[in-house]
Order: structure tokens, then C-alpha cells, then sequence
């Protein structure tokens, strides 16, 4: 089961928006842009309040299944009079032999018999809290379908009653993917994490729950809290802290405890230094990492004082460190990108991993927003490995380091009219909260609704004002007339694992003006490839004559290879069949669905062999371009 879309309305500055993954959620990873106060944040958590998961529910505030209280969701502006209905409505789409599952499991537990025929492929839930004059009423959880069902010896179909209804809600509820929503100051790694309740932040207690799926994943059975807990606090340690020591180093706790974190260090070693050689191809061999802890006196805060009490329950905390060698040093004392990365593996590849989990829909808000542009590259490179197996992830930026182009129809921008291009930043500041209306719109028709802008990534580039850096304009760039292009030929690029060529597509032969100006004006090293037809030759002739560039900076895809006109060409039969099969469709796919298989199988870094021919003409071509632009 995956999300489909969200719609949320009344959630802070958010009106009313859809933000519709769809068609393209088996890609696994989606991007939400927008500048600095866009609503991008607010997004992430109007969705993570549809199932949150329960230990990122706490970092927001939130219980272990709310997210954002309530009293927070309300519009800034109506704080003390907002009458009416916050919402958040999941629509959800059924995989293969998920229905049958769920019909099962509920007439096994509660004997009811579910008409299928009224079971549709998307099922649709809607979370909702009411208001009145700014304060919360109450809260409902429905299921937007009523079925039809039979109980016991019934022979015909009927409504269910009130409690049957939420029987049902539930058993598809149950079966939707846990939300995991990380804030950007969760990643501010612990100097020391206390195991024992009571003591730390909620970001204390977030580790700690990350902690156990370490302990989870080793699959000993161990426990923080039967584990742990119940040796340094069982009924002969709870004693003065002078008179503890004596007793802790008498018996062998201490050492069942140590056997617990040299299991949980070997494990994280193993995962995350081992996924580290995976994604970053970095060899980190004699290096480990090493989970110590150490026993403090108890403490706890008086409920009427607020002052901080010794007890005789005492605490015990851990701590992360990298040992290489004979040499060891503290996580938190590491690069930020070390960190930051280290907290990242933690928080995916554990999560995922736990007996009882759910798909896991990840939502990362600004991830590595303080790294140099190469760490948040490499970052984004590692996005594909976690989003498997059903789980997803989306993240918010407003860094072009953090875009990748094979990504952008999965991409939204997201607005706000107090942010739009006609209010200068001046104007802004007394532009008023009731003018907020956070829109999150899908890449493509934010395109549409941008004609003048030639090239297809441009509007992402205009949104974002980005303006090239001294070395962005030295690098060398491939301007094709279209996505099609940019999609093939990039894949090509990955088949035969040559390094990326940089590579543009604009919106036909006709809309290089632009484009060519700008190269020509910051004296870039451009190539530009025009289809080998008719309109095609006469487009590259017109920009060689008016720009008055080197004939070396334009040319047409048969002058390079002879065969091909169109890029389309390097698809022979047994390519298009290869596709077709891919597809599951029975005859030559269109180009419509020849674009969405290239686009989709970059997206999820599934690079197949497309038959000899195709790999063939792939490397001629590739091959002229790389002479042509110098590599």
C-alpha cells in the first residue's frame, strides 16, 4: 500500500492544496522546492499528521500519534477565532493481493464479510479537528467509503453499524505506511543519550527509540528496558550513590550490560559502515563504531518545584564514538558532514528494519542544508537505496545542489502568495498571515504555467534565484531540444557507466534563443544538439547565423551519428519489445510511455540492457558528443 495524494486544508498557512504523488510514487523519491518561509516545512507536517510514527510524533510536540498538537495547526491569523474544520485526507492505492489480505484478517478477527466488488483499488481516509473561536472541539478519523458487509448467517447485504465501521476503518488503516517526519535540529547529534525515562529532551528520547531498533535489528531479543533498566535498578542497587558502586562492581550486570552495547556496536559497524561503502564507494576499513556507557546518580525534577532531586533509581547513558586504532573519538565531535550523514543511516536503515514495521513514508525537512555542495550531492545519490521495498521519501530544499534533474516530474514547487515575484522583500514584511496560501504545485505544471521560460529546468533555477558561480561557468554543457532527449540519452550515459555529461533540455528546436544568449554572454563551453531533420537543420543554421557562434557550438544528431535523425532512433525493435515488456503493454509503446520508462527506470537507478543495437549507436553517439565538447 502507498500514498496517492494528500489534500489539507485550514493547516496553518496552508488553504487548501493537493499535493498529488500518484503516477509517479513507485519512484520512491520526491522533492519539495521553494525559497526560505515557502510553506515547505508546514507541508511535511500537515502529511506526517495522517499516521505519524510515534517517536517522531513527540519531537514535534505532538503525542504518539497526533504530530503537530492540534492548537498548533490553526491559521496564525485566526489563532483566537478560527471556527471550523483542519483536515488532512490520505488517499491510498491497494497493491497486488492487499485487498484479499485485509478482507481476510477482518472476517478471521471480527467476523465480517466485506462485499469486494465495493472494494475500489484507492481507498481514502480523512483526519479532521474541529474549532470553535479558536479552541479545539473535538477530533475525527473516517474512512471516506461506506461499504457493504454481512455478519454471522446473514444472506444479504447491509450497512454497517457505527462500531463495524471503525472495525473496518482500522483494518485498512492498519496497513497504511508509518510516516516518519525528522525535523532538521534532530540531526544535532547527543554528546550522551540517557537510556533511563525521565532525563533528556525529546530528542533524547528520539535516540533512545533509535537505540532500540539497533537492539531490534541485532535480533537477540534484548531490550532497553529488560535489558538494561532492570539491572542497574533492581531492589538491591537502589540504594545512596556512595553505596552503588559497591554492589554494581560485585556482581556481573555491569558485565551483561557491556555484552548488550558490544553486540548493538558490532551491528551498527556492520550496517552503516557497510551501507557507507555502498553509496560513497569510501573504504573505512579498521575503522569501527564503539556504543560505551556510563552509570550517573538518579535524578528526577519535584512536579511542584520544578528543582532538580537526587534519587536512589539511578540513570545510565550511552554514548557513539569512532574508534580507529588504538584512537577514539566522539561522533559529536566529528565533521558536521560526518554527522550528519552518521544520524542519517541511523535513522533510515534501523527504522526500516523493525519486526513490527510498516512501509515508511520518510519526510526530511532542509536535509544537509549546512554541508558543502559535495556532501549534499552525495547525499542525494543515497536517496534511491533507502526508498525500497515500499517505503518513500521526500524532502524539502531550496538548494539547486539538492535537485536532481532525473527527479524533477517528481518534483513540486512550493509557493506562497506572500513570496510570489510581485512583492519585493520590503513589501513583504507587512504583508499580513491571512495572505499565506501555501501551494505545492507538481514541476510540470509549474512549467506549463511558464511559457516564456525556454529551458525545462529553468523555472526550478528562476525559483530558487540562483545566480552561476565562477565555477559553474567553467563546466562544459549538452543542450538538447527536449526531455525525451535529456532522459534517453542520460540513460545511455548510466548503461555504459560513463561519468555524467551535463546535460540540458530546452522546449524544442525553436526556443534556444534564450539559452544560447545566456552561454554565449558568460562564455560557457556549450554544445548544442538539434535532430537531424528538416526543422532541425534550419533552427541550427538560424542560431549559427544570428548569434554568429562557432559552428562547433551547433549541430545536428545525423552529423554526429548518420543513422540517427531523432533520438528516438536508437530504439530499434528489440529495444521497443524490452520496453513493452517492462511496461506490461502489449504493442510498441508510444512516445509518451517511451519518455516515462526512461524517466522512471533513472529515477529508481533500475538501468536495464536494452539490446545490442541500442547500446551500440548509445556509445557512438556518446562518444561524438565527448569529442565535441572536449572530454
Amino acid at each position: 500500500m502507498y500514498y496517492s495524494r494528500f489534500r489539507i486544508k485550514n493547516f496553518k498557512g496552508i488553504k487548501d492544496t493537493t499535493v498529488k504523488l500518484s503516477d509517479q510514487t513507485k519512484m520512491g523519491v520526491f522533492c519539495f522546492v521553494g525559497l526560505n518561509e515557502s510553506g515547505k516545512t508546514t507541508i511535511l507536517e500537515a502529511i506526517h499528521t495522517f499516521s505519524p510514527d510515534r517517536s517522531t510524533s513527540k519531537l514535534v510536540g505532538g503525542d504518539k500519534n497526533t504530530g503537530v498538537p492540534y492548537n498548533e495547526r490553526v491559521p496564525r491569523h485566526l489563532i483566537s477565532s478560527f471556527s471550523g474544520t483542519i483536515s488532512v485526507e490520505a488517499t491510498v492505492v491497494l497493491e497486488e493481493g492487499e485487498k484479499d489480505q485485509i478482507l481476510k484478517k477482518i472476517k478471521d478477527e471480527k467476523g465480517i464479510i466485506i462485499n469486494p466488488d465495493n472494494v475500489q483499488k484507492e481507498i481514502t481516509f480523512k483526519r479532521l479537528q474541529k474549532f470553535e473561536d479558536g479552541d479545539f472541539e473535538y477530533d475525527i478519523f473516517i474512512l471516506n467509503k461506506e461499504f457493504e458487509i454481512k455478519t454471522g448467517r446473514q444472506k444479504n447485504w447491509r450497512k454497517p453499524d457505527i462500531s463495524e465501521k471503525f472495525s473496518i476503518r482500522d483494518a485498512f488503516y492498519n496497513k497504511t505506511p508509518d510516516i516518519a517526519y525528522f525535523p532538521t535540529f534532530v540531526f544535532d547529534f547527543p554528546k550522551r543519550i540517557f537510556l533511563t525515562k525521565g532525563r533528556g529532551s525529546e530528542v533524547n528520547n528520539f535516540y533512545r527509540s533509535v537505540f532500540q531498533d539497533i537492539l531490534d535489528y541485532d535480533g537477540q531479543g534484548h531490550t532497553i528496558e529488560n535489558s538494561i533498566i532492570k539491572r542497574i535498578r533492581s531492589e538491591e542497587k537502589k540504594v545512596p550513590w556512595v553505596d552503588f558502586f559497591n554492589i554494581w562492581n560485585s556482581g556481573d550486570d555491569k558485565d551483561k550490560i557491556q555484552h548488550v552495547m558490544d553486540r548493538a556496536s558490532a551491528t551498527l559497524t556492520k550496517v552503516v559502515f557497510g551501507r557507507w561503502n555502498e553509496i560513497f564507494g569510501e573504504n573505512v576499513k579498521g575503522k569501527e563504531i564503539n556504543i560505551s556507557f556510563e552509570t550517573l546518580e538518579g535524578e528526577k525534577r519535584d512536579e511542584d518545584t520544578r528543582q532538580i532531586i537526587k534519587t536512589e533509581e539511578h540513570d545510565i547513558a550511552i554514548k557513539f564514538q569512532i574508534r580507529d586504532g588504538t584512537r577514539r573519538f566522539d561522533v559529536n565531535d566529528r565533521s558536521l558532514g560526518f554527522r550528519w550523514f552518521f544520524a542519517f543511516m541511523l535513522f533510515t536503515q534501523f527504522r526500516v528494519a523493525r519486526e513490527y514495521t510498516r512501509p515508511v513514508l520518510f519526510l526530511f525537512d532542509e536535509p544537509a542544508s549546512n554541508l558543502h555542495s559535495a556532501a549534499q550531492q552525495k547525499l542525494i545519490e543515497s536517496f534511491p537505496e533507502i526508498a525500497k521495498d515500499n517505503h518513500t521519501l521526500a524532502y524539502t530544499t531550496h538548494s539547486h545542489y539538492m535537485i536532481e534533474p532525473k527527479w524533477l516530474e517528481q518534483t513540486f514547487i512550493v509557493t506562497n502568495r506572500a513570496d510570489t515575484p510581485e512583492h519585493s522583500v520590503i513589501d513583504a514584511i507587512s504583508l499580513d498571515d491571512e495572505s499565506l496560501d501555501v501551494k505545492a504545485t507538481r514541476y510540470r505544471s509549474f512549467v506549463n504555467d511558464h511559457p516564456n521560460q525556454t529551458s525545462y529546468f529553468q523555472p526550478i533555477l528562476d525559483r530558487l534565484q540562483v545566480v552561476p558561480s565562477r565555477f559553474d561557468i567553467e563546466k562544459s554543457a549538452v543542450v538538447m531540444e527536449g526531455k525525451s532527449d535529456y532522459y534517453i540519452l542520460r540513460y545511455a550515459a548510466k548503461l555504459l557507466k560513463r561519468k555524467s555529461i551535463p546535460i540540458m533540455p530546452a522546449f524544442g528546436a525553436g526556443t534556444f534563443d534564450s539559452l544560447i544568449s545566456m552561454h554565449t554572454a558568460w562564455n560557457l563551453d556549450f554544445l548544442f544538439v538539434f535532430d537531424g531533420d528538416k526543422k532541425g537543420k534550419e533552427e541550427c543554421a538560424r542560431y549559427t547565423h544570428e548569434y554568429a557562434i562557432d559552428t562547433d557550438r551547433t549541430i545536428t544528431l545525423d552529423i554526429l551519428v548518420p543513422t540517427l535523425k531523432k533520438i528516438e532512433c536508437l530504439l530499434d525493435d528489440d529495444t521497443l519489445k524490452i520496453i513493452s515488456k517492462e511496461l506490461s503493454i502489449s504493442k510498441n509503446p508510444t512516445k509518451k510511455q517511451i519518455c516515462h520508462f526512461f524517466q522512471e527506470y533513472l529515477a529508481k537507478d533500475n538501468i536495464i540492457e536494452l539490446g545490442e543495437k541500442f547500446t551500440k549507436n548509445a556509445q557512438t553517439l556518446l562518444d561524438e558528443i565527448e569529442n565535441k565538447i572536449g572530454k
